[in-house]
């Protein structure tokens, strides 16, 4: 028996850098929880470019933590414009 991992590997160009940052800043906490045997890496990689990792021991896992991620990673990049175009 094999010690698969799926690793999934995405950048993200936010466009401006306080907004990748804060993004980064938000989901942090997210990516320190390791669940199911996950591991979730999320940092900055370039001024306003985000770096997204993710170490899955199946599929399902990994599907699940992918989702989980992007959907916050979305939410939260939403919400801040939203709230910039308030002031």
């Amino acid at each position: 028996m094999t010690n698969a991992v799926v690793i999934f590997r995405a950048i993200v160009d936010i466009g401006a850098q306080d907004v990748a940052y804060a993004v980064v800043k938000a989901l942090t906490p997210e990516a320190k929880v390791r669940l199911r045997g996950v591991k979730t890496v999320i940092n900055i990689v370039g001024e306003s470019t985000i770096e997204l990792v993710i170490e899955a021991p199946d599929h399902s896992s990994f599907r699940a933590a992918a989702n989980a991620m992007l959907r916050l990673m979305s939410s939260t990049i939403e919400l801040i414009r939203r709230l910039g175009s308030m002031s």
